[in-house]
């Protein structure tokens, strides 16, 4: 079974974007993202005979918009740092980050309704009225900006993965792994369940992305997990890790007993490699439970026993 067996969302997409692309890279996509939303919005209207062109007050809005772009950016990464430190996952990030950026948005385009839609001469206008249509013009304006938000978000993220090198679905993999990994250890220490660890580790990693580049790479990855995982029964759980340069699959056998499923896995990759004219060279490792062991950290880290595949 793989670790990642629930579907992946855009929101995951943009999470593991986020989180783990260069952090000037995300600024900049969210800079080039929200002057591009702007500047539709400040053209459709001179377009449409609202507003008239006036240079001082087009670069007033475009640095107010910069700042705004520099902000969200911020907001989404604190929001997804918060959603991985709390335990309630589902709930934290849509009371918390979303308001807070929604809300900025939304006072902008409050402001850009009162200053150049409505022009409000407040005297002329009763009070009784005044409430309301601030009340109208505050829902709306909040209903348009989450409206821009999910434009921002959406522009943003398929930028982000335009330019930034992080394969998000191994991310998303490993994320997954590190959630049941815990699970798992604890089941064992438990239960006193047979828990063995397997990490198969691509060694010339760095030659074949030189070579076929990041994303071949990976995908070439992805395509020998999915072989592992349909073929061979015995693997418990499999995942990609270490930003998708290692393969650690999870079994319910003792480790004494491992090293023929392992020498398996290393045979279905090798079959792989030849079948697809490839020049991968894997190396795998066992590492299993003791009673000594206090964490899963425990187990990440033992040096375990190596296997490699008999000629």
């Amino acid at each position: 079974m793989k670790a990642s067996i629930y579907s992946l969302t855009f929101k995951d997409k943009e999470k593991f974007l986020t989180l783990f692309s260069n952090r000037i890279l995300t600024i900049i996509c969210g800079i080039i993202t929200a002057v591009v939303l702007y500047l539709l919005i400040y053209f459709s209207l001179i377009w449409l005979n609202i507003i008239e062109f006036n240079p001082l007050s087009f670069i007033g809005h475009l640095i107010a918009t910069i700042l705004i772009g520099i902000i969200s950016v911020y907001l989404k990464l604190l929001e997804y740092r918060l959603e991985m430190i709390s335990y309630k996952e589902t709930t934290i990030q849509d009371i918390i980050p979303n308001f807070l950026y929604v809300f900025i948005l939304a006072t902008t385009i409050l402001y850009i309704v009162g200053y150049y839609l409505l022009n409000i001469n407040l005297e002329s206008i009763k009070i009784e009225n005044l409430s309301s249509l601030i009340v109208i013009a505050l829902i709306g304006s909040i209903i348009f900006a989450y409206m821009l938000s999910s434009a921002w978000s959406w522009i943003y993220t398929n930028l982000l993965n335009y330019v930034s090198n992080i394969d998000w679905i191994a991310k998303f993999d490993e994320d997954a792994f590190y959630r049941l990994l815990p699970l798992k250890f604890y089941e064992s220490k438990r239960y006193h369940v047979p828990l063995t660890l397997g990490i198969v580790d691509l060694q010339n990693y760095e030659e074949v992305t030189k070579k076929l580049g990041k994303k071949k790479t990976q995908k070439i990855m992805l395509e020998i997990m999915e072989e592992i995982n349909s073929k061979l029964r015995f693997v418990d759980l499999i995942s990609r890790i270490d930003d998708g340069k290692k393969i650690a699959v999870i079994m319910n056998i003792p480790a004494a007993s491992a090293h023929i499923p392992i020498s398996r896995v290393l045979e279905t990759i090798d079959y792989f490699n030849k079948k697809n004219n490839l020049n991968l060279i894997f190396k795998g490792k066992i590492v299993g439970f003791s009673p000594d062991m206090i964490s899963e950290m425990d187990l990440l880290k033992s040096e375990g026993e190596e296997v490699k595949l008999e000629q």
